[in-house]
């Protein structure tokens, strides 16, 4: 658990690296390369998936789909910077693994399935799903925001490092 938790902490102060650099109107600016969505909102989405899990790991059962959207995560450099800050200190409140509901949302006429899972899974999803992100971040800002300075391995997944490291 400890490395998982580790690893996610990565993950958001990178992101947090990366948004003290940005401006607001930079943080909000839409762009082509994103499909017309701006590295806010890419930003906001990762980081309200890590909100959900661990503000209602408590709960009988939680719901990415149906998660808190704010917006202002995606337009106001501070709201997301607080809200990674946030996150990092929920991960050190974490002591150990356990089980949890979680309900998604699937296509019409049974939109609903509900799954058994563990809090470490989660925690597994929420760090390869911010580094999926991250990497589409990384290449509008490579595009569009230079002066931007990004990690190296920004966006590359850690199965990819470990098998380049071999």
């Amino acid at each position: 658990m400890k490395e998982l938790i580790a690893y996610n902490t990565t993950v958001l102060r990178k992101i947090d690296g990366i948004l003290h650099q940005l401006t607001n109107e930079e943080l909000s600016r839409p762009f082509a390369l994103l499909f017309g969505s701006s590295i806010g909102q890419h930003m906001r989405h990762i980081l309200e998936f890590y909100e959900c899990l661990l503000v209602n790991m408590e709960d009988p059962i939680f719901s990415y789909d149906r998660r808190q959207r704010n917006p202002l995560i995606g337009s106001e450099v501070v709201a997301a910077r607080a809200c990674a800050v946030r996150s990092i200190s929920l991960l050190k409140e974490i002591t150990g693994d356990r089980t949890l509901r979680m309900e998604s949302e699937l296509p019409a006429p049974s939109p609903w399935s509900v799954q058994e899972t563990t809090l470490k899974r989660e925690l597994a999803y929420l760090a390869d799903h911010g580094v999926h992100h991250l990497a589409m971040i990384r290449i509008a800002l490579g595009q569009h925001l230079p002066h931007v300075a990004v990690p190296e391995d920004l966006g590359v997944a850690a199965s990819t490092r470990n098998h380049q490291a071999r």
